[in-house]
């Protein structure tokens, strides 16, 4: 039986590293498919926009209130334009960290590199509801995590533009701080488990 702290942090981390290129790589070959993301162009020109107020506030020529006031429409409809592309990331993410990484027999292809793999706490195979736990409570570079993704897709429909911003900015943070300490329990914790691993009772191991 293989245990958990068997597994160095540093195999975990370039299979996480590995994983999140991959990732990364093919969302943004979806996400530019035009069929896809229909509103590419809308959110390219309202980036723009967003960018020229970031580069004012930049250069002194606006005040940070100013700034916050001027990108508050364009912060809202950036997330507008980019909800069709959200959905094929959090789609990307789902099939790669959950469907494929059941059926490979726990890993990735970063995890298969690195040797390691997924297995439940009791050293089982874990369910795809474990591993669909799993991938929402993980923080993934350049996305963050799914859960703040679908809900800043939702609540683009929900709250007004001039509200949008903060609200969605505080969840964005709020996320930010859980995968912060996430990191710090892997580190920390003898069996280096991490939350989004206690949550879903799987752990990582040598194959």
């Amino acid at each position: 039986m293989n245990s958990v702290s068997d597994v160095k942090i540093s195999k975990r981390i370039i299979a996480y590293l590995l994983d999140i290129l991959l990732v990364f790589f093919v969302a943004s070959l979806v996400t530019s498919i035009r069929f896809i993301n229909p509103y590419y162009d809308k959110y390219t020109e309202t980036y723009e926009k967003y960018s020229d107020v970031l580069d004012k506030y930049y250069k002194g020529d606006i005040n940070e209130n100013e700034m916050i006031e001027l990108n508050k429409d364009n912060y809202y409809y950036l997330t507008k334009y980019s909800v069709s592309s959200n959905i094929a990331i959090i789609v990307v993410i789902i099939l790669y960290f959950v469907v494929f990484q059941k059926y490979n027999h726990g890993a990735t292809i970063g995890k298969q590199i690195m040797k390691i793999k997924v297995v439940s706490k009791d050293d089982k195979d874990p369910s795809i509801i474990k591993y669909f736990i799993r991938s929402l409570f993980s923080f993934y570079i350049y996305v963050g995590s799914i859960i703040p993704l679908i809900l800043s897709t939702i609540l683009v429909f929900i709250i007004k533009a001039k509200n949008y911003m903060m609200v969605n900015t505080v969840v964005s943070y709020a996320f930010l701080i859980f995968a912060i300490v996430n990191f710090v329990v892997i580190f920390t914790r003898k069996d280096k488990r991490g939350i989004h691993e206690l949550l879903s009772q799987t752990k990582v191991v040598n194959q």
